[in-house]
């Protein structure tokens, strides 16, 4: 695990570039794992103005550990997913307008472009507008979710989850990119997705070092000159 330093860093430039890209408003919020127990996280402010002095540490069961911040109201979101996977060290949350779009006509983001091939699995639909307040919804936003990468949240919405930060700015951006494709392509005629083989295929691809830096590098230089 990276030292508690290191992980406030990068929260703080995934916040500023996905800000950057239009994609953060005056709410949402983004979390790591720093131990089995404890978690990373924004406060109760916009992502974009979040400073190393903002952060605060939860335990998992939403307390406020360490911080002068005050939790977001949506900490269940979080736990919730965090104890059915393992797996995810790391969750967006956000509320880009083509997201929010594509929710409340019951799509879900799909394959129409390279760019969205991360998300062969499917993004289901959390069907309820409801703030993840509670830990009840916040367990069936982590079984809508399953084992995927992301889950749109009917009218309000998306979350994402990754096993690090990097690869978590990479499918916030790309999902987005993805919907923006889809609602463009449907106005002019019939969808053509990519089959799982093709999409596995570019995921092969781009999951490969060289192919995920330039990618962040890409975006980095773009926000930090």
């Amino acid at each position: 695990m990276e030292n508690l330093q290191s992980l406030k860093e990068k929260i703080l430039l995934v916040c500023k570039i996905l800000d950057r890209q239009g994609l953060l408003d005056g709410f949402g919020h983004v979390t790591t794992r720093i131990s089995e127990d404890r978690i990373l996280s924004t406060p109760k402010m916009p992502p974009g103005k979040v400073s190393m002095r903002d952060f605060i540490i939860l335990s998992m069961k939403g307390e406020k550990l360490e911080g002068s911040g005050e939790p977001n109201g949506e900490v269940p979101m979080h736990t919730s997913i965090y104890k059915a996977r393992p797996d995810v060290k790391c969750i967006l949350h956000y509320h880009p307008d083509e997201l929010i779009a594509l929710s409340v006509v019951g799509q879900g983001v799909k394959v129409v472009a390279n760019c969205g091939a991360f998300f062969y699995r499917g993004t289901p639909i959390f069907d309820s507008s409801a703030l993840i307040r509670s830990e009840a919804l916040g367990d069936q936003l982590a079984r809508t979710l399953g084992d995927r990468n992301a889950v749109l949240l009917r009218g309000h919405g998306a979350t994402v989850v990754a096993d690090d930060l990097d690869e978590l700015l990479r499918l916030g951006i790309t999902l987005v990119k993805t919907a923006r494709i889809q609602i463009m392509a449907s106005a002019l005629g019939t969808l053509k997705t990519h089959s799982e083989a093709e999409a596995k295929a570019v995921v092969d691809v781009e999951s490969g070092e060289r192919g995920r830096r330039r990618f962040l590098d890409y975006y980095i230089s773009e926000t930090l000159g």
